[in-house]
């Protein structure tokens, strides 16, 4: 269950944590994880330069978390052929990635400070995260059943976002595009033994259900004490539930 939300200090972002414990890490402000999905209208260069601002202002430290290669089968799963997926990725992470350099180098923070999800493939921290993530997801149902509504979600999303009419969103479709929520989930459970720094929080524009079913303990797979996720919104933001 998401905590109050508390206007942050400069008045441009509201702060949300997911716990009480990621609303500790929050109080010590020490690093932040900013999120910036693919594909989404939100994310526009003066929008990111914003949120950056707002987080270099905020915590100590910012790194800034991309996409990865697994956001070309959300593509693919709506029917784009698979090369042509990676190259809108690839293009879409480009144009990200641009935009957030400029916004840590013009705010005084480490331009260079950006990941994608793919970049961690062979870290040890990673890849043992995604293990027990994948390892819970073929064995238990209502995990498996969680991962699989997120991205039946995500599907539904970049179908309205490009006019895409979907008559019926089949389990094929599900199963590739529910990777780049099983690439996701190492980064919310250990984002900060991954990046080999103290604490941080992962922060993103709308509650995340999956994480809020996780945090709640419905799952065998928990946070690490130095991990925390928090929601980030401008006042007149109008949440939705992913």
């Amino acid at each position: 269950m998401l905590l109050p939300r508390v206007l942050a200090d400069n008045q441009i972002f509201k702060t949300q944590p997911l716990s009480s414990n990621c609303n500790a890490i929050l109080q010590r402000r020490k690093h932040i994880l900013v999120g910036i999905s693919p594909f989404n209208s939100r994310f526009s260069e003066a929008y990111i330069y914003k949120l950056i601002g707002w987080a270099v202002r905020s915590f100590d430290a910012v790194s800034v978390l991309l996409a990865g290669r697994e956001a070309a089968n959300l593509l693919e799963a709506l029917g784009t052929p698979r090369g042509k997926a990676d190259a809108k990725v690839r293009k879409e992470v480009s144009r990200n990635r641009r935009f957030a350099q400029r916004a840590l180098s013009e705010h005084g923070a480490e331009p260079q400070a950006i990941h994608t999800f793919s970049d961690f493939g062979e870290q040890a921290a990673y890849r043992s995260l995604r293990e027990e993530v994948e390892a819970l997801f073929h064995d238990q149902p209502a995990f498996r059943n969680a991962c699989l509504s997120m991205s039946h979600t995500a599907l539904l999303g970049r179908a309205r976002g490009v006019n895409q009419v979907l008559e019926a969103v089949h389990e094929e479709m599900l199963e590739l595009a529910v990777q780049y929520v099983l690439a996701e989930l190492p980064l919310f459970l250990g984002g900060a033994d991954i990046l080999g720094i103290e604490e941080t929080l992962l922060a993103y524009h709308q509650p995340w259900k999956l994480g809020e079913l996780i945090a709640g303990g419905a799952f065998p797979l928990q946070m690490r004490p130095n991990q925390g996720y928090l929601l980030v919104s401008e006042p007149h933001q109008v949440l939705q539930q992913v």
